[in-house]
């Protein structure tokens, strides 16, 4: 049996946020992405952590959004030395037993052994975490028996279903940022028995040699085969090392840690549409991006003709297009991170990424280097 099926990893139940703005977090998740919260930490277990939390919903992804209400708490001592991001990641597990007894195996570090918790509905909830190599992120794994509870100390909400032109899938892949990649990839690797699936390395001053700036990036991508989820790690590329974006976000955040999440969606074109209209900011793809996508799709092997999008509304949305042979595709779109939408170097350098694919499972190679390119370009016509 692989190693990655040893763990057992069913998917990703939720990830935790730690803020210091719940007001903000609320008009984001709630008016922006039309998510709903769906449960809340009782008053018992407020008082017992520390910190209020909120969980979000969009169609399969969860967040919990945690605030300190103690100096004490888990939430407190993260934002002591982060700014606003995220701090655990919590997985699913087909046997809590045999993930425990795997990881132990390959010497990871756990924060507690396995809890075990009745729910009020009469189920079983059992979890346990585990320190990383992302810096202070977490990872959670879990096993729900014969309860629909989200967690202990939970009290489910009453929300409506919202109708919206688009549906929320689940979460692609969780992007992080490193100096160096080789700490969180041998960790992934080593203990959580991961594959590597996919590299790149990209940099500028491939198409502007001599440039007084720049900026680039070494990325892997690890997997776990059995659920699916995929893991990018990014690290920066000299030359111009500080100045590049992954060391940005490095010091921005204080340190390592998970840069962004995509989310997949049905419909990234409608999404785009209707998260416009409720004011949630996204990357401005320069035009100059667009003018060579036919000529880049087709020399990855995909005719235009067979899109069952338009360029030229993708263009009009500045949504990013990437494919390979035969005629499957994927089109993505970022989301403004956090401290450049609020202006507020707290608010933290996270932000989302939302996916569709057609036929394509791949990453977007080819926008790594289109959208650096072209923002090389539109810096270069702007000195001009």
């Amino acid at each position: 049996m692989a190693a990655s099926v040893e763990l057992g990893i069913l998917g990703m139940d939720s990830f935790h946020f730690f803020v210091q703005r719940p007001e903000r977090s609320h008009r984001f998740y709630a008016d922006g992405l039309g998510w709903q919260p769906t449960w809340r930490s009782s008053d018992q277990m407020t008082n017992a952590t520390g910190q209020r939390s909120t969980v979000y919903q969009g169609g399969g992804i969860k967040v919990v959004v945690s605030t300190p209400e103690r100096d004490t708490c888990r939430a407190a001592r993260y934002l002591s030395r982060h700014p606003a991001g995220i701090g655990s990641l919590t997985f699913e597990v087909e046997d809590i037993e045999r993930a425990w007894s795997f990881l132990i195996g390959r010497e990871a570090t756990p924060i507690h052994a396995i809890r075990d918790t009745q729910t009020e509905d009469g189920g079983l909830f059992r979890h346990f975490s585990i320190t990383t190599a992302f810096g202070d992120v977490s990872f959670r794994f879990m096993e729900r028996r014969d309860t629909e509870c989200f967690a202990p100390g939970f009290e489910a909400v009453t929300s409506t279903s919202l109708q919206r032109p688009f549906n929320f899938i689940k979460v692609d892949h969780i992007t992080s940022n490193a100096p160096t990649m080789a700490a969180p990839k041998l960790w992934m690797e080593h203990v959580l028995g991961m594959e590597q699936c996919w590299d790149i390395a990209f940099h500028t001053e491939d198409i502007q040699a001599g440039g007084d700036s720049g900026t680039g990036l070494r990325s892997v991508v690890m997997w776990d085969p059995k659920s699916g989820l995929k893991f990018p790690v990014n690290e920066p590329l000299q030359p111009f090392f500080k100045e590049g974006q992954i060391n940005k976000f490095v010091e921005d955040n204080h340190g390592s840690g998970i840069q962004h999440i995509a989310l997949e969606v049905d419909n990234v074109v409608e999404a785009v549409r209707t998260l416009r209209k409720n004011q949630v900011g996204f990357l401005n793809t320069p035009d100059v991006y667009y003018k060579s996508t036919p000529a880049r799709l087709a020399e990855r092997g995909v005719n235009v003709d067979n899109l069952a999008h338009r360029l030229d509304e993708l263009h009009e949305l500045r949504i990013l297009i990437d494919g390979k042979p035969v005629d499957n595709y994927l089109i993505q779109v970022f989301m403004t991170d956090a401290m450049s939408l609020y202006n507020e170097p707290e608010a933290g350098p996270f932000f989302y990424e939302l996916i569709q694919r057609c036929g394509d499972d791949g990453f977007g190679e080819g926008n790594f280097r289109a959208l650096f390119e072209a923002i090389e370009r539109a810096q270069d016509e702007d000195e001009s």
